[in-house]
């Protein structure tokens, strides 16, 4: 049984989101049952790998998406997004350096942030996902000149 379960309210209306959020959940399904029963930390670490990995492909293209759709708070999203990615990578920075991480505080904290994001923040935007009428919101420019 999986620890977490997709379900229907957690859609954003769109599939390659959507299917994103699941793949983020798979990975908390995988590191759950791990998390129980004092497995290997280089098995954490994979699933943790993968996680960061995948939450940055999905963090760019839900920006992307949003800023394209015009939603006008993509920029406060976008800092959420920085600071889940900042977590992610921290804990996984600490197993590769060998450090004990709690490993139930840490499911616990990337479940609860994913349930809450996505049925708080996420749900925010999908009224400019599905709307036909939105206007992308002007490029904004990082202060080296990159494109966000």
């Amino acid at each position: 049984m999986n620890f977490v379960e997709w379900t229907a309210d957690m859609s954003v209306g769109s599939n390659a989101l959507d299917d994103h959020h699941k793949m983020i959940i798979d990975c908390l399904n995988a590191l759950h049952p791990m998390l129980e029963s004092d497995a290997p930390e280089a098995k954490v670490l994979a699933v943790m790998a993968k996680l960061e990995d995948f939450v940055l492909v999905h963090f760019s293209e839900e920006e992307r998406d949003m800023k394209q759709a015009g939603y006008p708070d993509w920029r406060e999203h976008k800092k959420l997004h920085d600071e889940m990615y900042d977590v992610v990578f921290s804990l996984k920075s600490d197993i590769e350096r060998g450090e004990k991480v709690d490993a139930q505080r840490l499911f616990q904290l990337i479940q609860n942030w994913l349930v809450t994001h996505i049925l708080g923040e996420d749900r925010k935007y999908v009224p400019f996902l599905t709307s036909h009428t939105a206007k992308p919101v002007g490029q904004w420019k990082r202060s080296n000149g990159r494109d966000c």
